[in-house]
C-alpha cells in the first residue's frame, strides 16, 4: 500500500524537475511506488482480464510476459507482483518513524481516516456495478448483501467465514492494518529501546503462526494474514538499521529472521498460489536497497511524485474501472483500442478519486492528528518584552470581551511555568491588547 504524503513544488521547473535545492520527499519512495502501481495495474489486465476473458489473440501481452513474468516463474499472477512487496517494505520504512512522531492516538486516528475513506467509495462503487451486472476485479464470485458492503468497508472481511471480497486488491489493506496495530501496542517500547520492539513483533508473528490452525477457521485467515507482516518487519529492520537505532549486526539478524518467517510458510497451506512468492519478496528487496543507496543522486519530478500521490487510488479502482470499460467495448472495438480507453478512464476516475475522496480525506486525518501547537519562540521573546502581568491581562479580560484569553486557534498558550498549572497563560493578542489600553490610560 501506498504511504501518502506531499511535496512542496517549485517555481520555473525544466522538464518537470523539482527544486532539487528544496527537496522535501524520498525520491526512491516516489519512483518505486509509482512503478508498483503501473506494474500491479498491467499484471491485473492481463492475467486477470486478458488471459481470462479475452479470446482472440494478445501478441502485445505475449511478448511482454515473456520477457518479464515468465522468466522468473511468476507467469500465474504477472510481473506486478513484485510490486506488493514493495508497497508492504515501504510501509515499515516509511510508517514507522511517523507513529514515533505521532505517538498511539494520533497514528491511529490518521491512518484509519486515510486507509478507509477511499475504500468506503470504492466498495459502493463495486457493490453498484455488480448490482447492475458488471464483474469487476473481485476477490471471488461474491453474493451482494448490506452485510457484506458493510464487512468489506470495514476490511473486516477477510477475517470472516465464509469470506466475501468485493475489491479483489483488498487483502493488502488488512495486512496493512494488523501492521499498524501491532506497532501502535508496541510503540511504547519501540521509543525506549528499538530493539526490543522489533524483536516483540517478530515474537508475535511466530506465535500466530505456529497457532494457525489452533482456535478456529477465522483465527486461521488472521494467521494467514499475519503472514504477510515479516514484509513491512523488513522495512522497519531497514529504517532501524540505516537511522542507526539497531547496529548492523542486529538489523542483519533481525532481517534473517524476518525473511525465514515469510519463506517458513510459503505453500498452498497458507493460501499461496504458487512457490513464487518468496521471489518477489526477493525482487522487492532488491529494488529497494538499490533505490535506497541512489537516493542521493536521485531528483523530485512532476511525472512519478504524482503517480506515487494517486498510486492508493491507481491500486483500489483499477480493478473496477478498467475491467468495466473492456468488458463493455468488448468484442464490438477491437483491444488495441479499448485497452487505451480503458486506461484513460482508469486514469481519468483516479484523479476524480485523488482530488475530491483521497486528498480530503488527508486533510481530514491532519485535523483529526493534529497535535497541539505551541507558540513560535519569536512569540515567546515579544510577550516577555511587554511585561504585562499576566493578572492585570485576566482582570481586563473579565471586563470586556474584546480580550481573546484562551484563543487557541492563534498561537496556542505556552506551557505553565513555575508548576502553574492553572491554564492562566495568555495569547499575544491578549497582551498586545493590555499594553495599548496602558498607554493610552484607559481600564
Amino acid at each position: 500500500m501506498a504511504l501518502p504524503s506531499g511535496g512542496l513544488w517549485s517555481r520555473g521547473e525544466r522538464g518537470g524537475l523539482l527544486d532539487t535545492e528544496r527537496k522535501t520527499r524520498i525520491a526512491f519512495i516516489d519512483i518505486g511506488r509509482a512503478s508498483a502501481a503501473v506494474l500491479v495495474f498491467y499484471s491485473h489486465l492481463a492475467e486477470q482480464w486478458v488471459a481470462k476473458r479475452e479470446t482472440g489473440p494478445t501478441p502485445v501481452v505475449t511478448l511482454i510476459d515473456s520477457l518479464t513474468s515468465e522468466p522468473v516463474h511468476m507467469g500465474a499472477q504477472g510481473i506486478g507482483q513484485v510490486g506488493v512487496p514493495f508497497f508492504f517494505l515501504v510501509s515499515g520504512f516509511v510508517v514507522t518513524p511517523i507513529a514515533l512522531r505521532m505517538g498511539q492516538r494520533r497514528f491511529t486516528a490518521n491512518r484509519l481516516v486515510r486507509v478507509h475513506t477511499p475504500m468506503f467509495v470504492v466498495v459502493l462503487l463495486t457493490a453498484g456495478a455488480l448490482w447492475l451486472g458488471v464483474q469487476p476485479l473481485t476477490g471471488n464470485n461474491p453474493e451482494l448483501s448490506w452485510w457484506a458492503v458493510l464487512t468489506n468497508m470495514l476490511v473486516i472481511n477477510y477475517l470472516i467465514v465464509p469470506q466475501v471480497a468485493l475489491v479483489g486488491v483488498a487483502w493488502t489493506l488488512i495486512v496493512e492494518l494488523i501492521f499498524y496495530a501491532v506497532l501502535v501496542l508496541v510503540l511504547p517500547v519501540l521509543r525506549r529501546w528499538v530493539w526490543v520492539g522489533i524483536a516483540a513483533q517478530l515474537v508475535f508473528v511466530f506465535a500466530v503462526l505456529m497457532s494457525a490452525r489452533a482456535f478456529g477457521p477465522s483465527w486461521f485467515l488472521f494467521a494467514v494474514n499475519v503472514s504477510y507482516l515479516p514484509i513491512p518487519l523488513l522495512g522497519q529492520v531497514i529504517w532501524a538499521t540505516t537511522a542507526k537505532k539497531v547496529p548492523l549486526w542486529l538489523g542483519g539478524v533481525f532481517g534473517g529472521v524476518a525473511w525465514a518467517l515469510y519463506v517458513f510458510v510459503d505453500g498452498p497451506d497458507m493460501g499461496r498460489l504458487d512457490g513464487s512468492y518468496s521471489l518477489a519478496l526477493a525482487g522487492a528487496v532488491l529494488c529497494f536497497l538499490l533505490g535506497l543507496f541512489a537516493e542521493p543522486g536521485l531528483r523530485e519530478r512532476r511525472l512519478w511524485v504524482a503517480l506515487s500521490e494517486r498510486s492508493y487510488s491507481i491500486y483500489l479502482l483499477h480493478g473496477l474501472v478498467a475491467f468495466a470499460v473492456l468488458d463493455v467495448l468488448r468484442p464490438a472495438v477491437p483491444l488495441w483500442l479499448a485497452m487505451p480507453l480503458a486506461v484513460a478512464a482508469t486514469f481519468g476516475v483516479v484523479e476524480l478519486s485523488y482530488r475530491y475522496v483521497e486528498r480530503p480525506s488527508h486533510a481530514l486525518a491532519r485535523r483529526l492528528s493534529r497535535s497541539p501547537r505551541r507558540p513560535a519562540p519569536e512569540a515567546v521573546a515579544r510577550a516577555a518584552e511587554l511585561g504585562v502581568a499576566e493578572l492585570r491581562v485576566r482582570a481586563d479580560a473579565e471586563r470586556t470581551e474584546e480580550i481573546p484569553v484562551e484563543r487557541t486557534d492563534e498561537i496556542p498558550r505556552a506551557p505553565a511555568r513555575h508548576g502553574r498549572t492553572d491554564g492562566s497563560a495568555v495569547t499575544v493578542r491578549a497582551l498586545l491588547a493590555a499594553r495599548d489600553r496602558e498607554r493610552r490610560g484607559g481600564p
